[in-house]
């Protein structure tokens, strides 16, 4: 940290619950336990009843000054809720950090600190990615942050040597005035027609075109349950808004030379997607994506123009940040495995 010391960060940590006050419990008894640097919490319950919202209200109210809790009568995705937060966090002018936590997540003591360190302003480094690994396996990571692909998806970062286009929204550091520029160079924080999914890209696309940079903090451990609110990564839910919202990044964000490039990787890929759902029994799901996406192409390419007048980074800079893979080798192999017959990969050894 080029300009200050981490124990002097005035810093906030957003939690959102919905409907897991367990997992949401668990992840604040970890945060509580960190020493330094000092820190305030914002805690909001997304609608997800009395039961889970008067469980974390009782909780706030033994740290008053330590955790701020509101709860909310309507699910505004994890976009609304934190777009609720940046506003009223923000406009106290106090924070100078705020980190996004994921509410099923555990973490280390010293992660904050870690995060904290990464930050040079001199270097328009202003967000952080964390080593996020499996909850039920530490040995396993869950993500280093976000890959963006040449078929125009991104994913989890698995590996150091994969680019960094940003911090995943399970764990993201950001300067407050990286998140204050971009609102005010493009007209918001998160993208609240993306509910969920895909809004953490989205806000690293526009933060990259306006010239900042991503870190990644090696020793910034947290681990992570995954997709618990949203009924598994496999769910219908995480299917319909992943894929939809990678498709508004590309019209919304990616500068028209990527575009063109790699267009034929980009149908490749909606086309391997709507066989291999249509394979699973998931054609309704799909069609009402792809629908839901023509729908508001028109709105999407509205914000397009707005976004790129502002852009500041060049092409040869952006370039640094997408891999020149396909995608994900790890979810290639899965996925073909579903789309071959059994016979065919016993016989390659698949």
């Amino acid at each position: 940290m080029s300009e200050n010391n981490a124990s002097l960060a005035t810093l906030a940590v957003l939690v959102v619950n919905f409907c897991r006050a367990a997992d949401t419990l668990e992840c604040l008894d970890s945060l509580l336990r960190i020493q330094e640097p000092r820190f305030d919490i914002f805690l909001v319950d997304n609608g997800s009843g009395e039961e889970d919202a008067m469980l974390l209200s009782r909780y706030a109210a033994r740290y008053p000054e330590r955790i701020t809790f509101f709860a909310d009568s309507q699910n505004r995705g994890f976009t609304g809720a934190h777009n609720r937060l940046f506003a009223d966090i923000l406009s106290k002018g106090f924070y100078n950090y705020l980190l996004l936590l994921n509410n099923d997540t555990v973490v280390e003591p010293d992660f904050l600190v870690q995060m904290l360190m990464q930050i040079d302003r001199s270097q328009w480094i202003e967000m952080v990615a964390a080593r996020m690994m499996k909850y039920d396996d530490r040995t396993c990571v869950d993500n280093l942050g976000i890959t963006f692909y040449k078929c125009g998806l991104a994913s989890n970062r698995k590996s150091v040597e994969d680019p960094l286009l940003g911090p995943c929204g399970g764990c993201a550091l950001y300067t407050a005035d990286l998140l204050q520029h971009v609102y005010q160079k493009t007209g918001e924080y998160f993208d609240d027609q993306f509910f969920c999914y895909a809004e953490d890209t989205d806000l690293a696309w526009r933060a990259v075109l306006l010239g900042y940079r991503a870190a990644y903090a090696e020793d910034a451990v947290v681990y992570h349950k995954g997709s618990v609110a949203s009924g598994g990564p496999n769910s219908d839910f995480v299917l319909y808004h992943g894929i939809r919202n990678s498709l508004f990044v590309l019209i919304k964000d990616v500068p028209l030379y990527f575009l063109l490039k790699n267009l034929g990787w980009i149908i490749l890929l909606h086309s391997a997607i709507f066989l291999r759902y249509i394979i699973k029994g998931k054609l309704v799901i799909v069609l009402n994506l792809y629908r839901d996406f023509v729908k508001n192409i028109s709105r999407m390419h509205k914000k397009r123009q707005f976004i790129l007048q502002k852009k500041i980074s060049k092409i040869k800079e952006i370039n640094k940040f997408v891999s020149k893979n396909f995608y994900d080798h790890q979810y290639l192999k899965s996925a073909l495995k579903e789309l071959i017959p059994i016979q065919l990969r016993i016989y390659f050894n698949m």
